[in-house]
């Protein structure tokens, strides 16, 4: 009996001697062998258009096009927000631009069209905040009270009046010193003569047209300049009256810059006189109104690109009167 208990602790020392060496080997081996997981690849979030700042186009532009991402749907909240702010802007340019009666009738139709049917296709939503909704329903009534206005017979406008070349005595270009116009016209720039021979009460179109043969001769045979024809497209005087300078197929020569850069697409338009001290008449401030809204209904230049000279060279020009003029009506 002694013996089988001494073979039976032998073979039990033997067992346990085995696994303690089977742990060994195993802890120092690290255990079974387990492969860590391989991080997943980084999902770039994209973060909507940047909604800081003021209100702008651009920013109206950038959520549109957002809007029309597959994240965009991805993200309903937000979807909702940037929707109601995109048709809220849509409906606040095209009031603004409806008083200062700067885009055609048919620009803001379509605007405000677009507008309205968008407030529409949210309320017709069962996932609208009460806030949202609220908006939503203010919104839709400013959008078709807005193309209500526009459906009513538009104000007759008074008659835009403009003295031609042949009546004034201009020059023959020269369009060989001329550079003709490229892509469009998309600004405008206001200056002053700064002459005093100008009748600060008017006068005569004859004593104006005198003036404008002046500047020509000035801007064409001057060496500093040797300019194809007069600088401005138009001209203007004390008495309201609109002389047509440079014909509109070519660039001017007023608003300077590198080569000229100023003039891209820059129609000129100055005021005969000198405003430093003293403001134009009301006559021609109306036409300067009629002539700059004229233009703004003709060519597709924002209310924005309406530029006093000064803004270009840093120049007095076109006085402290114009420039606050200008910046008013932009």
């Amino acid at each position: 009996m002694q013996v089988r208990r001494s073979r039976a602790a032998f073979g039990l020392g033997i067992v346990g001697l085995l696994s303690f060496l089977l742990a060994f080997v195993i802890g120092a081996c690290g255990g079974p062998a387990k492969l860590a997981p391989e991080p997943a690849p980084a999902v770039e979030v994209d973060p909507g258009p940047d909604l800081t700042g003021p209100l702008s186009w651009q920013k109206l532009e950038a959520i549109e096009a957002w809007l029309e991402t597959p994240q965009s749907q991805r993200s309903p909240d937000f979807r909702t927000e940037l929707e109601l702010q995109l048709h809220e802007g849509r409906v606040t340019f095209a009031q603004r631009d409806a008083e200062r009666a700067n885009v055609p009738h048919d620009a803001l139709r379509l605007r405000l069209e677009a507008a309205r049917d968008g407030f529409r296709g949210l309320l017709a939503r069962s996932t609208l905040m009460p806030g949202q909704n609220a908006r939503a329903q203010i919104g839709l009534r400013a959008a078709e009270s807005l193309l209500g206005t526009l459906a009513k017979p538009a104000e007759k406008k008074p008659a835009l009046v403009v003295i031609d070349r042949s009546r004034w005595g201009a020059a023959t270009a020269v369009p060989t010193r001329l550079t003709a116009l490229r892509g469009g016209w998309s600004r405008i720039t206001i200056h002053h003569s700064a002459e005093e021979s100008s009748d600060g009460k008017g006068g005569s179109v004859e004593d104006s047209s005198h003036t404008l043969r002046l500047i020509q001769k000035f801007h064409m045979e001057d060496p500093g300049h040797r300019w194809g024809d007069i600088g401005y497209h138009f001209l203007i005087d004390s008495g309201g009256r609109i002389f047509e300078g440079r014909d509109l197929k070519w660039q001017g020569a007023h608003a300077g810059g590198k080569d000229g850069a100023n003039n891209v697409q820059n129609i000129g338009i100055c005021m005969l006189g000198d405003f430093s001290r003293r403001p134009p008449t009301p006559a021609a401030l109306k036409s300067l109104e009629l002539l700059v809204a004229d233009l703004r209904s003709r060519f597709p230049i924002a209310a924005n690109r309406l530029f006093a000279h000064t803004e270009f060279t840093g120049s007095e020009c076109p006085g402290p009167y114009l420039i606050d003029w200008v910046k008013k009506h932009r």
